[in-house]
């Protein structure tokens, strides 16, 4: 997808042992909240259950759901909403690749994905087929925060100037662009964040200013570690929402930052691979 454009399909990821469809409400009122912009967007809802992160023994009550809760939370409010829709079901115990076969499918320009429990700050967010997900996945994965702003007034897009690799430099762009659409498109503000660790290699701020074409005063270059700065500067500034950039790897999945960030702030969180 080209980050400049607005969404105008997107790929919902509903986990059917997980009481509320947290990702497809946020984006049925996120439709109802945010500007006309296209004249279509299509909701592809895939049914699919996290086997890594569920007990799927018989007795866990979460794993039956009957007719009413599929009606109560998934037919009634799409059917309500106006908006296009599909919905598909995946048996697989492969969730991630039950997630790419639609993406592949349905080509969507984002995929959301819920978070449905805060843990401890220590404990692991993310199992290895979210990972693989967010550092694999041709379109950006959003991650939704129970209790998160449903609003984009206050947009935070985290970069790394300071590194002067061409693929940091890529990601850099990517994440100021998407940033500044959502921010356009929701008559909101763009805020960008920049965290150092060495003073030898401090940020030029008026790079920043000029390449992300962004006011001063909205710009923060603060020395820290990445995890602390940004969650610190959106909790400051009540973001909500925030862009990061995440590498691909092919030989590590796992990342922290993104992780540590997460379980620090209440605001949803954009991925951009």
């Amino acid at each position: 997808m080209n980050t400049n454009e607005h969404p105008s399909s997107i790929l919902i990821v509903v986990d059917p042992a997980q009481e509320t469809p947290l990702a497809l409400h946020r984006a049925i009122n996120s439709a109802k909240l945010a500007p006309p912009l296209v004249e279509t967007v299509k909701l592809n809802i895939l049914l699919a259950v996290d086997f890594d992160n569920t007990d799927t023994s018989a007795s866990n009550s979460a794993i039956h759901r009957n007719e009413r809760w599929y009606e109560e939370q998934i037919m009634t409010p799409l059917q309500n909403s106006g908006v296009e829709y599909s919905v598909e079901m995946s048996w697989s115990s492969d969730w991630y690749g039950s997630i790419i076969g639609a993406s592949k499918r349905h080509k969507p320009d984002l995929i959301m994905l819920p978070l449905v429990s805060r843990l401890k700050p220590r404990e692991r967010i993310f199992n290895e087929s979210i990972w693989r997900l967010l550092r694999t996945a041709e379109s950006p994965v959003l991650v939704v925060q129970p209790g998160s702003p449903e609003e984009r007034k206050v947009i935070l897009a985290a970069v790394n100037i300071q590194s002067h690799k061409p693929d940091y430099q890529r990601l850099n762009d990517l994440i100021v662009a998407r940033g500044r659409r959502t921010a356009l498109n929701n008559h909101g503000e763009l805020h960008i964040v920049n965290a150092y660790k060495d003073s030898l290699n401090y940020p030029d701020r008026a790079l920043l200013a000029t390449k992300t074409e962004v006011e001063p005063s909205r710009i923060y270059v603060t020395a820290g570690d990445p995890d602390d700065v940004i969650a610190e500067t959106a909790n400051e500034l009540n973001a909500d929402l925030i862009v990061l950039g995440v590498r691909s790897r092919t030989s590590r999945w796992r990342g922290n930052t993104s992780e540590k960030i997460i379980t620090k702030v209440n605001c949803d969180v954009l991925m951009i691979n």
